[in-house]
This record gives structure tokens, C-alpha cells and sequence, in this order.
């Protein structure tokens, strides 16, 4: 018999509205007036460098850190729906301990969990037998790449963090580049491609230019820049902080999706 997916199929749907909120909400009321001032660093004397920042805009908009609450929230529940059907087929009981786990780490795995064939006594997957290499075949650290950018990964910690300490906070980030007007001469620039380790309240690094002779006046930004909405997941413990991208969010929708289908031929 197979697995009854559909509470799992449920809560993606909702997960599905939910990112679909978010992204109109976050176009209309966040994008749309959005500002950022650029701040430009004295020259070095020495070496001619002059630094460039963002200075982001505050934005007071909770709901929308509470809407990908939202979404995280279902998408975890779709995880976890998946265990009580494994017990089932497993001829075990269900308890409080049990929940689809997530884990970075392919030691801690198998100390906490178990492995491909066995499940700890006392672990979060308990007596079951069904499914058990399906389950550990989605583990982040079995991901090519970076485990941590692994969507389920992400689920996780935004979840824990959504869940028991904060919502999560959020900014807006430079996307390509801005013109810039200057009376001087550049003879080098070094600017990012992506902005990575950043706090929402921070000023944003985002290049620097060398003017040889170094002296220069009158410099300003010029033109429009766009801008990607981040959320973060700050760090906690020995967990680094975590971004998640509005674009992505979709992404980590269907990646679960993708989970749970991996479970229908069970």
C-alpha cells in the first residue's frame, strides 16, 4: 500500500500561497519604495583607494518577515507529515520524538539518527524500518557543494529561528552596478559580484575605486540600482548565519515538494 501523502501535499499548497503573498506584498510595499543612500569613504593619501557603501533604508514591515514564517512553517510541517506514514508501515508507534530530520553533518547522522538500514532507539526516526535510505538520502550534507546553501537545511534553521526566538529579519540588497561621477582620474576598481555576509541594519560594501593621483572631488552616485530582498536567518550557536533570497523562495518550496514526491513509490 501506498504511503498517504496528501497532508503533506497540503501543507505544500499552502506553503505554495503563502510565497505567492509574500512576493506580491513584497513588490508592492517594499521594492516599489525603497531608497538607499551611498556613502563614499575619504581617498587614502597613501594609497589613493576610496571605499564605497550602502546605506540601507529602514523598512518596518513585520508582516512580511511573519509571512515567510509562514511559508517556512508549512514547508516543515510537509517534512514532517512524511514520518507518521513510515511508522505506519513500519508496524510502529508514533510518539512526540518522532520528526523528519536535517543534518549537516554525516556524523552527527548517524549518531542521532541512525543510518540508511537502522534507525536509533531513541533518535527521531525510532523503529521505523520503511524508507529509511530515503530519508537519509536528503540530507544536506549529501548535497553537492555548499551543505548549508542545501534548501532543506534552510527550512531548518529559519524554522528553529522562526519558531522559538525571532522573526526573521530582512533587507535590501544591490543587485549589478551604479554609475558613478567623480573629477579625478581611477586607474582600478574592485566591486562585488554578490553581497554575502551582511546584517540587515549594516551598511552594504560593495566595491572601492583608486584614483591616481590620489585626490578627487565631487563624487556622487548616479542612476538607479536594483535590489533583492534577503532574509536572515542570524547565527545561533555554532550555526552561521543564513540567508535566504525572495527569488528563492520558490525554490525551497519545490525542493520539499520534490522531497515528498521521492516518498510516493514507497
Amino acid at each position: 500500500m501506498a504511503l498517504d501523502l496528501g497532508p503533506s501535499k497540503a501543507k505544500l499548497a499552502r506553503a505554495r500561497e503563502h510565497a505567492e503573498t509574500l512576493k506580491a506584498e513584497t513588490v508592492e510595499g517594499v521594492k516599489q519604495e525603497a531608497s538607499h543612500a551611498v556613502r563614499f569613504s575619504p581617498i587614502d593619501p597613501q594609497t589613493g583607494w576610496c571605499e564605497i557603501a550602502m546605506v540601507p533604508q529602514m523598512i518596518d514591515k513585520p508582516r512580511l518577515s511573519v509571512l515567510l514564517g509562514d511559508v517556512i512553517h508549512n514547508l516543515r510541517c510537509a517534512l514532517d507529515y512524511l514520518i507518521p506514514p513510515l511508522v505506519e508501515a513500519s508496524g510502529a508507534k508514533l510518539s512526540t520524538a518522532h520528526e523528519f530530520p536535517v543534518h549537516l553533518d554525516p556524523g552527527d547522522y548517524a549518531a542521532k539518527v541512525g543510518s540508511k538500514t537502522v534507525a536509533k532507539g531513541k533518535g527521531p526516526l525510532r523503529h521505523i524500518v520503511h524508507g529509511l535510505s530515503v530519508v537519509e538520502a536528503w540530507q544536506p550534507y549529501n548535497t553537492k557543494g555548499d551543505a548549508e546553501a542545501d534548501p532543506l537545511w534552510g527550512v531548518h534553521r529559519f524554522s528553529n529561528a522562526d519558531k522559538h526566538r525571532q522573526l526573521a529579519p530582512f533587507g535590501l540588497v544591490p543587485v549589478g552596478r551604479f554609475g558613478i561621477s567623480y573629477n579625478g582620474i581611477v586607474v582600478e576598481e574592485e566591486f562585488l559580484d554578490e553581497v554575502e555576509d551582511w546584517k540587515p541594519d549594516d551598511e552594504i560594501p560593495i566595491g572601492r575605486i583608486r584614483f591616481d593621483p590620489p585626490r578627487a572631488y565631487n563624487l556622487r552616485a548616479v542612476g538607479r540600482v536594483n535590489v533583492d530582498v534577503r532574509f536572515i536567518a542570524p547565527r545561533f550557536g555554532k550555526e552561521a548565519q543564513l540567508s535566504l533570497k525572495l527569488a528563492n523562495v520558490p525554490v525551497v518550496v519545490e525542493s520539499v515538494a520534490a522531497v515528498v514526491d521521492s516518498f510516493r513509490d514507497l
